[in-house]
């Protein structure tokens, strides 16, 4: 015989009807996993809005609560508890602190009188640039066309935390006719390059080659070889390890692009 939920619902209850009265709420619990919460490392949005941050995790049915607890980014990894609660978001504002800080953030559970800590860290800035017009153009499928010129900014971050690095690419597309090459301009528009050479802070790669140096005020070439007009997609990136060699830091970089002609 096939037993509904129900049913299960009704025998159950009988049969601790001699010692407990059966709820809802009683069967819920008795029906519960008895694993323990999963571990899990929050999502983060740190650049939809200034200063902001969003956070958000999964239901976990194994949870009674989530603790979201934030430590800044200094290497002594002190945490301070914000949320306690049955909720999956969050949204951290640090709205009047004036600055590009560092942060951490780890999500702990508790099951009962038992707390589950997080064993791994979201890292995420409080910044005072929200992305640009352009985004989400962080992959090839959604690259911005590059028709006169664009202007853009390109967040970056390297953490005391285990060094980890935290940067935007920007993906871009030229339509190049037939055995024609485009020439591209890119001028870093920011005062602070942190670099001696005559390149900016910025590398890029044609989609399916290899990455080269930028250098300032020399513009670089995206050649189309075949019999017919095609587009060509291509990435620009933060040159992380000439931005912070050894450090940890934050910066916010700005460039613009400039299609210069096809020859």
């Amino acid at each position: 015989m096939r037993m509904t939920r129900n049913t299960f619902h009704f025998i159950i209850c009988t049969l601790l009807s001699l010692t407990v009265s059966c709820t809802n709420g009683d069967i819920s619990e008795l029906l519960r996993s008895y694993d323990d919460p999963f571990d899990e490392t929050p999502a983060i949005d740190c650049y939809s809005s200034p200063y902001t941050v969003r956070l958000s995790w999964q239901e976990d049915e194994c949870a009674d609560k989530f603790i979201l607890l934030r430590a800044s980014d200094n290497g002594l990894y002190s945490f301070t508890e914000i949320y306690r609660g049955t909720g999956t978001t969050y949204e951290d504002n640090f709205s009047g602190m004036e600055s590009c800080d560092r942060y951490l953030y780890r999500l702990d559970k508790t099951r009962g009188s038992r707390t589950f800590t997080g064993t791994t860290y979201a890292h995420a800035v409080s910044s005072i640039s929200g992305n640009d017009p352009h985004e989400n153009n962080n992959a090839p499928n959604s690259a911005t066309e590059l028709e006169i010129s664009i202007s853009a900014t390109m967040p970056c971050s390297r953490f005391f935390w285990r060094g980890t690095v935290s940067y935007d690419v920007d993906w871009y597309y030229v339509y190049v006719p037939a055995q024609r090459t485009a020439t591209i301009l890119l001028e870093q528009t920011d005062s602070s390059t942190n670099t001696a050479s005559a390149d900016t802070d910025f590398i890029w790669m044609e989609e399916g080659g290899s990455w080269e140096y930028v250098a300032n005020s020399t513009p670089f070439k995206i050649t189309n070889r075949d019999l017919k007009g095609r587009i060509i997609r291509f990435m620009i990136s933060p040159n992380i390890g000439q931005i912070f060699p050894s450090t940890a830091g934050t910066r916010v970089l700005s460039y613009s692009l400039t299609l210069q002609g096809l020859e």
